[in-house]
């Protein structure tokens, strides 16, 4: 990490408490999505106070691996995983978009699984043999060739890449919208989704006295 990245991190771990560090190379293809999913059991479990990792303890029902140029509308998410299968179960925006029920994979922008094949990754030897490719991919082949994810839920067009700042290129029951890589794309869509209103009501702090 450089040195500035290293205080912005220490900074945010120690507001919030949920920064958790992977000794893994930067890049979709290396293997850095294995290196998540694998190594989030054990912290996890540690943290929970299962030492010895014996699966007694479920930290949470799902795992999500989400792009960082990704918008999440948090309440719709948690929304339909509410309906969502807790076992074996992978979510998110298949390819082929048709195949509503099976699809090989989910796009990369951001998918869900269910706690028991994040735990199934973290200990198979396929998974560690295989762990490197276009992520998104990857992870479709590791559940498809360990026979996992019977349940797949397919929740297109409720994700999708930004097109423009139109209304209409915007849907009133969004989950996600991609490709916000540029700062006036995440201004129009915290503006259309109104993520960013200004409480008028509200006062500025008085200045201290020196």
């Amino acid at each position: 990490m450089t040195p500035e990245h290293r205080a912005f991190v220490a900074l945010e771990s120690q507001a919030y408490r949920d920064v958790l560090l992977f000794n893994c190379t930067e890049g979709a293809e290396g293997g850095k999505t294995y290196d998540y999913f694998a190594g989030l059991p054990g912290m996890m479990l540690a943290a929970a106070g299962d030492a010895d990792g014996n699966g007694d303890v479920r930290p949470y029902d799902y795992v999500m691996k989400v792009d960082d140029d990704t918008y999440l509308r948090l309440d719709a998410l948690v929304e339909t995983l509410r309906r969502a299968p807790r076992e074996d179960m992978h979510y998110g925006v298949g390819l082929p978009i048709m195949d509503r029920q099976s699809a090989p994979f989910m796009l990369g922008m951001g998918y869900v699984l269910s706690w028991d094949l994040v735990q199934w990754i973290a200990t198979s030897d396929m998974v560690r043999i295989q762990a490197k490719g276009v992520e998104d991919v990857t992870t479709g082949n590791w559940l498809n060739k360990g026979n996992k994810a019977k349940n797949r839920v397919n929740i297109y067009p409720r994700m999708y890449n930004y097109k423009s700042a139109q209304p209409q290129d915007f849907l009133n029951d969004t989950i996600g919208v991609h490709q916000l890589k540029e700062d006036i794309r995440w201004a129009h869509t915290l503006e259309h989704f109104n993520a960013t209103r200004f409480n008028a009501s509200s006062r500025a702090q008085q200045p201290l006295a020196s």
